[in-house]
């Protein structure tokens, strides 16, 4: 329910409601999802993030699976903690919020119809900058797939 009204809330303000994938290896992705942080060492697309924009997140590098999602809990910030698994620093931050979904969702059955993948040749190229940004028909499309999956289980 709060994400509903949050997403209501940030509509009447003016805000526009952003939807983002998050893509890392699924040891950092599940550690991210446990902290309810998500960092990069650039600025660039992650400079962006509101709070109240939703995100799924998507473990990469062969296993290839939408796994949960849920919403950003802050704007983008910088903060130089060491709190990631990986060495190095992860400066650009948001903190978010994600559910995981009881049935992860391959990702080889939707991404023929990402918008933002526009060759399927080289379509994991599309997913190595850790976030990438959605359109709503993006999100609509993997929010739908995740429900129907619910359905056939139940």
């Amino acid at each position: 329910m709060f994400i509903i009204w949050n997403a209501l809330q940030r509509k009447n303000e003016g805000f526009p409601m952003n939807y983002w994938l998050i893509c890392l290896p699924r040891a950092d992705l599940d550690h991210c999802i446990k902290i309810g942080t998500f960092g990069l060492s650039r600025k660039h697309i992650i400079g962006d993030i509101k709070k109240g924009d939703k995100v799924v997140c998507c473990a990469a590098k062969g296993d290839w699976k939408f796994v949960a999602a849920g919403e950003a809990t802050s704007d983008y910030y910088i903060d130089d903690s060491a709190v990631f698994l990986k060495e190095g620093t992860f400066p650009d931050r948001f903190d978010f919020n994600a559910e995981r979904f009881a049935e992860e969702l391959d990702l080889m059955q939707v991404i023929d119809q990402l918008s933002f993948v526009t060759n399927l040749a080289f379509w994991a190229v599309y997913f190595r900058n850790g976030i990438a940004k959605l359109t709503k028909a993006d999100w609509e499309l993997i929010m739908t797939q995740f429900q129907k999956r619910q359905r056939v289980r139940s």
